[in-house]
């Protein structure tokens, strides 16, 4: 499985917009590259376990956070709340996006967002996420 993941992710962890995350602070002590990777990772995994779109989920989760600010410090107010459309216009730079990438992107700090997760997969990489972020603040392994 891994072998499979590695190929899904590849050609986005190979773009310079995508890699660049690597010098982004995110999550404690972690670059938002190294976040957004465990998110796909975890996501790809459920994935598997529930017949959804794999590729979707992995492609969403990487680009689910394609910003480049440091968020406790700069950029926009009520940044959980803009956020998504900020890496939803960046990852339409970095590549075409299919229906369940843009709700995964879109929809990822649910229910901040208001309007829940359209597709499962989305669902998925919320739930992920939410964990990700609350494993990085409270030191669990």
């Amino acid at each position: 499985m891994r072998s499979e993941f590695i190929s899904m992710a590849a050609p986005l962890l190979e773009n310079p917009m995508v890699s660049r995350l690597s010098m982004c602070t995110h999550h404690r002590n972690k670059n938002r590259l190294t976040h957004v990777k465990e998110v796909a990772w975890f996501s790809f995994l459920l994935g598997k376990k529930f017949s959804l779109d794999t590729t979707a989920i992995v492609r969403g989760s990487l680009l689910h956070d394609l910003f480049y600010y440091d968020w406790l410090r700069e950029g926009p107010r009520l940044h959980g709340f803009r956020h998504p459309d900020i890496s939803l216009k960046n990852a339409r730079k970095v590549t075409e996006l299919t229906p369940v990438e843009v709700d995964i992107i879109k929809k990822h700090m649910w229910p901040l967002t208001i309007i829940p997760p359209r597709y499962p997969e989305s669902f998925v990489v919320c739930l992920v996420d939410t964990y990700c972020s609350a494993r990085d603040y409270l030191d669990i392994k």
